[in-house]
């Protein structure tokens, strides 16, 4: 509520949910209204019982506003630590899977990690003021209103499928918006888990009062494409001498090595691997040996991200809800990797007196997909750093 005082005096009260109060003062006492996001206001009392007013935002202090370790909102200028605030709209611009990677450029001092499979619901980590320890993850807690939420990874092993963390199952569109607590001092009150500072989520919900049921509905494709490829060489193709093999029947073939330090690619005619498969199209015959420049291009795939989402707001006099869900597709850059999520939630609150009120935050995620995998063996970007120059990867 707003915060009404007796200027000069210790005497004081706050309006409840409905903007009333009631105080006793002197016939010629100087009332002062003032609460957090809104310009302060003195009025006199003279000659008047009853004061209605109105308060004015202030656009100046409103940009300055922190939701504490409590999550009581408080004007950054009366902390102690730094925090910096990142509004709800402002995460959804790049629709970004994991809401950790929308914190990406936004965050003063804040490194964003992904790994290959991040936008596929990979794993995605925050570490604040960069790396500040030896022996632990160095990452902030997550505060999803008021509640603590596990950042482990979920991937199977070092070279299995990189299944994500909870964030990923945070709905960027439910967020209103998130405070990012700076060092232990802002977080002291989640003890050990906050020694890396705090990231504080705060959901979008109803509002009391407004009996109108309103749909919002939302629509948005993206497109991924696969860049700033590493220059290389083609020059010398598969081998580690610059020298063929040769048949019996004095045909040269290429050896079994995944490295590109053998004969020139001038287009001699070789056997290639497929050359010794007799169901293969092309069994006993030669190929000239010749450079591929785009092999490693041509694999990937241009991929695309269709979200739509629906929510419904309303209120009573006393109670908000706010019910949302969002489905997202995502067709992977790597050939035959996709993500399928769905996230429902629900929050609700009954305001039952002043000083008491009920709620239910409730959120589902649903995901499946086909992941890549993730590390040196058995993925495609581990084999692309001993590449052939001569392998046509759509052969």
């Amino acid at each position: 509520g707003v915060s009404v005082s007796v200027k000069g005096t210790t005497t004081g009260t706050a309006t409840d949910i409905n903007g009333a109060y009631s105080i006793r003062v002197t016939t010629d006492a100087i009332l002062v209204f003032n609460a957090v996001g809104y310009l302060k206001q003195e009025i006199t009392t003279t000659g008047r019982d009853t004061i209605n007013i109105t308060l004015v935002p202030d656009s100046k202090q409103l940009t300055e506003v922190a939701v504490t370790a409590l999550g009581i909102k408080r004007s950054q200028k009366s902390l102690g630590y730094s925090t910096q605030q990142v509004r709800g709209d402002q995460l959804t611009l790049t629709k970004e899977q994991n809401v950790i990677g929308s914190l990406a450029g936004k965050i003063a001092g804040a490194q964003v990690i992904g790994s290959s499979g991040a936008s596929l619901g990979g794993t995605q980590k925050i570490k604040l003021r960069g790396v500040n320890s030896l022996n632990g993850n160095g990452e902030p807690l997550i505060v999803v209103d008021g509640t603590p939420i596990a950042q482990n990874n979920f991937s199977g092993n070092e070279n299995g499928v990189d299944l994500g963390n909870i964030s990923q199952d945070i709905n960027p569109e439910d967020i209103d918006n998130i405070s990012v607590l700076k060092g232990p001092t802002a977080s002291a009150l989640y003890g050990l888990r906050g020694q890396y500072g705090a990231i504080l989520i705060t959901t979008n919900k109803g509002i009391i009062g407004d009996k109108t049921i309103k749909v919002a509905v939302r629509s948005a494709y993206t497109v991924d494409r696969i860049s700033n490829f590493m220059p290389l060489q083609n020059t010398y193709g598969v081998g580690n001498n610059q020298t063929f093999l040769t048949l019996a029947n004095g045909q040269k073939y290429i050896n079994g090595n995944d490295e590109s330090w053998g004969p020139k690619m001038d287009g001699t005619p070789v056997r290639m691997y497929y050359s010794f498969y007799p169901q293969d199209p092309q069994y006993g015959q030669l190929t000239p040996f010749v450079p591929q420049p785009d092999n490693i291009k041509d694999y990937f795939e241009t991929g695309h991200t269709i979200n739509n989402g629906i929510t419904l707001t309303g209120g009573g006099d006393n109670s908000t809800f706010r019910l949302s869900y969002n489905n997202t597709y995502t067709k992977g850059t790597m050939p035959n990797t996709w993500l399928r999520r769905n996230n429902l939630g629900l929050n609700t609150s009954v305001v039952l007196s002043p000083k008491f009120t009920v709620g239910v935050n409730a959120n589902y995620a649903n995901n499946s997909a086909q992941r890549p995998t993730q590390g040196y063996q058995g993925s495609f970007t581990g084999v692309v750093q001993w590449f052939q120059r001569n392998l046509d990867v759509n052969r």
